[in-house]
């Protein structure tokens, strides 16, 4: 079942054949995964597969979509992005979330990372390259059981 004001976008058990990554986008503006969606889906590596307005709809997509990526708010009405990801990466570990807010406080991308994400844009500077930045040069941390996928 999809969480109210959650959708999937496509569907498919296997990997998609030119997208390297699955992405699953989160943000309770709609408007905003709107031009997310635009942005990142007109990179042939990123293919699109669902959508969620908050976090509780990104933890059950997780688990439904099995996305690669997850570019997600950090302020949303019901549970932060932080504690959303800190819930997704307890059981999926190998998911690289990247978190996105209209501000850009100093103290998120080290948070991001603390918690295990990949880091944290600013919602100004969301492309294709920066978010393949992020994804595509992260190693968990030293001791960490996290594997990249």
């Amino acid at each position: 079942m999809t969480p109210e004001n959650s959708k999937i976008i496509q569907f498919s058990t296997g990997e998609p054949l030119n997208a390297r990554h699955s992405v699953l986008l989160v943000d309770d503006q709609e408007t905003f995964r709107e031009i997310a969606r635009g942005q990142l889906g007109a990179d042939e590596s990123f293919l699109i597969i669902g959508e969620a307005a908050d976090g509780t709809g990104a933890i059950e997509l997780t688990d439904q979509l099995n996305p690669s990526v997850i570019v997600m708010d950090i302020q949303m009405p019901d549970m932060s992005g932080i504690e959303a990801a800190r819930q997704i990466l307890k059981q999926n570990p190998s998911v690289r979330i990247v978190l996105t807010s209209m501000g850009d406080d100093m103290e998120y991308g080290p948070l991001a990372l603390e918690i295990g994400a990949c880091g944290f844009i600013p919602k100004r500077d969301l492309s294709p390259s920066a978010v393949h930045k992020l994804i595509d040069d992260h190693l968990p941390p030293a001791g960490s059981a996290r594997m990249a996928a």
